[in-house]
């Protein structure tokens, strides 16, 4: 089974997992809240060479990422708390995030439209941990082509490809709405047949939730 079939299971799984949570609650007809949010926020993003037979040591970019959220969070604290605060959490994202490396002070830009699916674990009102997978499409690139230890390496023909994998991290929500996050997300497939590189990002954010 590969890796993009096993992150697909493991989010049904996620997803079938907190439905029966809030249903099996009897405290109300509706034991969660949703909430639409948008985030910002930096990226720290490189790539690693995994098994390529091109070797090199790439350094860290400096980039950005942007989007929407919805923030389900299901169960009560305890009997008496109302509906929505409970410990645990699904939030969807869709962000549009600037990645790449950078290589003899030159950047190399990958642009990505990327779904995150995070399960939550409130470990106290406001402050959670989180893990779920991400799937990404590469919506363009920039340079087109480089040389890389003598090899040319045509980059847009990486455009359109799908990456997935592992996203780990821990968030604050206030009460007034706003919230901070930071996170760690794992690329576990080559950016192509060709090409065994693998995205990694830490991301640093902001947002709202509504």
């Amino acid at each position: 089974m590969n890796t993009k079939k096993i992150l697909l299971l493991s989010l049904c799984f996620s997803v079938l997992t907190l439905s029966l949570y809030a249903q099996g609650k009897e405290y109300s007809s509706q034991s969660f809240t949703f909430k639409f949010g948008v985030k910002a926020g930096v990226n720290f993003a490189n790539i690693s060479t995994g098994s390529s037979d091109i070797s090199f040591s790439s350094g860290i970019k400096t980039d950005f990422h942007a989007g929407v959220v919805g923030n389900l969070h299901f169960g009560y604290r305890n009997e008496g708390s109302p509906a929505g605060t409970g410990i645990f959490g699904l939030q969807p994202e869709l962000l549009y995030s600037r990645q790449g490396f950078t290589l003899g002070g030159e950047a190399y830009n990958f642009d990505y439209l990327t779904l995150p699916v995070m399960l939550k674990f409130y470990v106290a009102n406001d402050v959670n941990i989180e893990a779920g997978p991400y799937f990404s499409y590469l919506l363009g690139v920039s340079p087109n082509s480089t040389v890389i230890n003598g090899a040319q390496i045509a980059l847009s023909s990486l455009k359109g490809g799908m990456d997935a994998g592992l996203a780990i991290g821990a968030g604050l929500e206030l009460k007034s709405g706003l919230t901070f996050g930071a996170r760690y997300m794992l690329g576990l497939s080559n950016m192509s047949n060709d090409l065994a590189w693998k995205n990694s990002v830490i991301a640093v954010s902001i947002g709202w939730l509504f």
